[in-house]
């Protein structure tokens, strides 16, 4: 391997970001051939985060596909509870209508409405749990990716300094 004496060493990113400074459009295989030159070993990490840094590709902000997913699942639980609602009214309304003598097994349509009433109450109850629940976790996950973004743009700003 040869290497170049006259020029300082320097890191692997660095060198990577200022090639592509100079040629954006320059392929992994041109660099990491210079970079031999140079004494720099280069990987394809190295060179596709240089290429995040500089702009040249789409980035997405950490940990969005995973908020994206938890924010499904919430909507998807705050629509089963929704649901759940409208059956037990629906319910509600068919055993108001039920006449004296029942739904036909011999119970009374008040014991038909106190039974559809605890039902409903504890299906709604139940779902109204998990909603907080996840509400909780997703507060608690946003905090904590806080913390992280801070500590990773400490870091970042100490290694650009």
């Amino acid at each position: 391997m040869e290497t170049n004496p006259e020029r300082k060493k320097q890191s692997a990113i660095e060198f990577v970001k200022e090639k592509l400074g100079l040629n954006p459009e320059a392929s992994y295989a041109e660099i990491k051939a210079q970079a031999r030159f140079e004494g720099i070993p280069i990987f394809p990490v190295v060179y596709g985060r240089a290429k995040a840094l500089l702009g040249l590709v789409p980035t997405a902000p950490y940990g969005s596909k995973s908020k994206a997913r938890k924010q499904a699942a919430l909507e998807k639980v705050e629509k089963a509870a929704e649901e759940a609602r409208a059956k037990a009214a629906v319910e509600k309304a068919a055993v108001t209508t039920t006449n004296g003598n029942g739904n036909g097994n011999g119970e009374s349509a008040r014991a038909n409405r106190a039974r559809a009433a605890a039902s409903r109450d504890d299906a709604v109850t139940g779902l109204e749990s998990m909603i907080e629940d996840l509400r909780t976790a997703v507060k608690e996950r946003d905090r904590y990716h806080a913390v992280l973004q801070k500590i990773t743009d400490l870091i970042r700003a100490e290694f650009e300094a």
